[in-house]
């Protein structure tokens, strides 16, 4: 699986995510947008938006999300 989590400093839905990410063992990669706006600039051409968090999950997009939705499609994928 790989998972990529696109961010924002003192983001409290993208801390969740990634504590999450981090309480069930999945390897991810953060990119931080915050400061980076080669990181902003990816995550808006891709998600089409400017909110964060942004998660990729094998080409899935989870945009402007919470801990709640990428737990449940976790669970999803996990079943099938």
């Amino acid at each position: 699986m790989t998972v990529t989590v696109w961010t924002k400093t003192w983001c409290g839905w993208c801390d969740e995510v990634v504590d999450l990410l981090k309480a069930r063992g999945i390897a991810f990669e953060e990119r931080r947008v915050t400061g980076n706006q080669e990181h902003y600039e990816e995550m808006v051409r891709i998600s089409r938006q400017s909110k964060a968090p942004v998660v990729d999950i094998d080409g899935h997009l989870l945009i402007d999300t919470d801990a709640d939705e990428v737990a449940a499609y976790l669970d999803k994928i996990a079943t099938n």
